[in-house]
C-alpha cells in the first residue's frame, strides 16, 4: 500500500505546481520499506536475517523522518537552513551508520511474547549508540510535529492531516520503545502508524488534487467561454472598423461622383466640360473597384495554389501592372533579374499581387526623386539552411519610421489619405502563405526597402 501510495505520489508530481509530491513520494516508499523490514521480527528466520532486518528497520526509519524534514520544508516553499543542512548531514551519517554490523545494533536476539494476540517478536535491542541514533531520528520528526502544530495553529488547514498523523508515529514510537523495554506488554505498532501517517496524508492530497483538477476543468471551461465571447467582440470591433474604412474609403468617391453628375445634366454633350465630368466620373468610379479589390484580397484570401513559376517574368508582369495603373512614364521603376535565378515552385497570383502593392506604394511615395528598382535574387542561406528567393523593393521617398514599420503590415492602417490601409496587409498574408517573411528596412541614402524572402523547396 505504501509503494502504491508513492508511485501515484510519484505521478502526481508531474503536474503543474506539484513538483513537492516527489518528497512525499520519497517519504511513502521509505515508509513501506520499513514496514517491509519490521515485518521480519515476527517470524522465525535465521539469526544473521534478523540482523540484517534490524539495520534496514533503523535505516529505512531514520531516511523516512530525514525526508518528512525536508518535504515540510518544501512545502514552506523555502530554502533549508544552515542548521537544518548541518541536522540533515549528520542524519544521513547516523543512517549509514545504522547499515554496518555492530555500529548501532546489538548481535544479541531477544524474544518477546504477546500471548493475546499469539505473536511472538524477535528482534534485537540497539546498542548505546543505536539509542542515541533512535532519539535522534525521532528528535527529527518532532520537529516536523511542532512545524506542522504551528502551521494548523496559523490556520493553515491543509496541516491538519500531517500534524495528526506525524503526531500518531510520535507515539507508535514511544509505544514501541517501552514495549521493547518490556515495560508495555502490547504489539508493535510503529510500522502500522506509518503506513497511516502515508495513506491519510496521499488520501488528502489526492483529495485535493481531484478538487484542484475540478477547479482548472471549470477554469477552462470558463477561459473558453470567455474567449469565445472575446473572439466575437473581436470580430464585432473588426467589423466596426472595416465598415468605418469602407464607408469612409466610398463616400468620398461617391460624393464626387453625384456632383459630378449633377454638372453633366448642365452640361451639353460633346462639350468640353462634359468630357471632363466623365473623365472624373471614370477616375472615381476605379477608385471605388481599387477599393473593392482591395477588401475581397483580404477578407476572402484563397489557399495557394503551388506551381512551377518563372518568378522574373512573373515580376516583370506585376511591375507592368502596377506602372500602368499608376500611369507612371517609362523608365519609372527598373527590374533587376540576377543570373542564375531559376524557375520556383510558388502561388504566381499571390506573388504576383504582393509585387504589385509593394510597386504601387513605392511609386506613390513622397519625395521620390530616381527610379523604383526591383531585384530579384536566389540566395544559398546559411549552411544546412535551404535556399530562399528574395524580392526587393527599392525607393528613395521619404522612408518609414522605425516605430512604424511593425505598424504598416496591420490591415486598415495607412499613411497615405487615400489609401486603405490593406495593400501591405495582403504582401504579408501572401508572404506567410508561402511559410515566407517580408520586412522593411531603411534605404541607403534615404527611402524604404520592402524585402520579401520565400523559401525556396528543395
Amino acid at each position: 500500500m505504501g509503494l502504491l501510495v508513492a508511485l501515484l505520489a510519484l505521478g502526481m508530481s508531474a503536474a503543474p505546481g506539484q513538483r513537492e509530491l516527489r518528497w512525499f513520494a520519497l517519504c511513502a516508499a521509505l515508509a513501506a520499506m520499513f514496514s517491509l523490514s519490521n515485518g521480519l521480527v515476527t517470524v522465525r528466520a535465521p539469526l544473521e536475517t534478523v540482523l540484517l532486518a534490524s539495520r534496514a528497520s533503523l535505516f529505512f526509519g531514520g531516511s523516512h523522518a530525514l525526508a518528512w524534514f525536508c518535504y515540510s520544508a518544501v512545502q514552506e516553499r523555502r530554502a533549508l537552513r544552515a542548521w537544518e543542512r548541518v541536522l540533515i548531514g549528520v542524519g544521513v551519517v547516523v543512517a549509514i551508520l545504522s547499515l554496518f554490523p555492530g555500529a548501532l545494533v546489538g548481535s544479541t536476539l531477544l524474544e518477546r511474547k504477546v500471548a493475546w494476540l499469539g505473536v511472538t517478536y524477535a528482534d534485537t535491542a540497539p546498542n548505546t549508540y543505536g539509542t542515541l541514533a533512535y532519539g535522534f531520528h525521532l528528535g527529527t520528526l518532532a520537529i516536523v510535529f511542532v512545524r506542522y502544530a504551528r502551521r494548523f495553529k496559523r490556520g493553515d488547514q491543509k496541516a491538519t492531516v500531517q500534524c495528526i498523523t506525524v503526531g500518531a508515529v510520535l507515539v507508535g514510537a514511544l509505544h514501541d520503545s517501552l514495549a521493547q523495554v518490556g515495560l508495555i506488554g502490547g504489539p508493535y505498532i510503529l510500522d502500522l502508524t506509518a503506513l497511516v501517517l502515508v495513506v491519510a496524508v496521499g488520501g488528502s492530497l489526492t483529495t485535493s488534487f481531484v478538487a484542484s483538477a475540478r477547479a482548472l476543468e471549470i477554469s477552462a471551461k470558463n477561459l473558453a467561454s470567455t474567449q469565445e465571447q472575446l473572439v466575437k467582440r473581436e470580430r464585432l470591433a473588426a467589423l466596426g472598423e472595416l465598415a468605418a474604412v469602407v464607408a469612409h474609403e466610398v463616400r468620398n468617391p461617391l460624393a464626387v461622383v453625384f456632383n459630378a453628375t449633377s454638372g453633366l445634366r448642365k452640361a451639353t454633350p460633346g462639350s468640353e466640360a462634359h468630357e471632363a465630368l466623365t473623365g472624373i466620373i471614370q477616375e472615381e468610379a476605379e477608385r471605388l473597384r481599387d477599393v473593392v479589390s482591395d477588401l475581397l484580397e483580404f477578407a476572402r484570401p484563397r489557399p495557394p495554389v503551388f506551381a512551377v513559376a518563372s518568378v522574373g517574368g512573373v515580376v516583370t508582369s506585376a511591375v507592368g501592372a502596377a506602372c500602368s495603373a499608376c500611369d507612371a512614364p517609362e523608365g519609372a521603376v527598373v527590374v533587376d533579374v540576377e543570373t542564375g535565378v531559376q524557375p520556383a515552385v510558388c502561388d504566381p497570383r499571390l506573388v504576383r499581387q504582393a509585387v504589385i502593392n509593394l510597386v504601387t506604394n513605392a511609386l506613390q511615395t513622397p519625395d521620390r526623386r530616381e527610379a523604383v528598382r526591383v531585384r530579384v535574387a536566389q540566395s544559398t542561406g546559411q549552411p544546412c539552411h535551404g535556399a530562399t528567393l528574395v524580392i526587393e523593393v527599392r525607393d528613395d521617398g521619404v522612408g518609414v519610421p522605425e516605430d512604424k514599420r511593425e505598424r504598416i503590415f496591420t490591415p486598415f492602417y495607412s499613411t497615405r489619405p487615400s489609401g486603405t490601409g490593406l495593400g501591405l496587409a495582403v504582401v504579408r498574408s501572401s508572404a506567410e502563405a508561402h511559410g515566407g517573411t517580408v520586412v522593411v528596412t531603411e534605404t541607403p541614402g534615404g527611402g524604404a526597402t520592402f524585402t520579401m524572402r520565400l523559401p525556396w523547396p528543395s
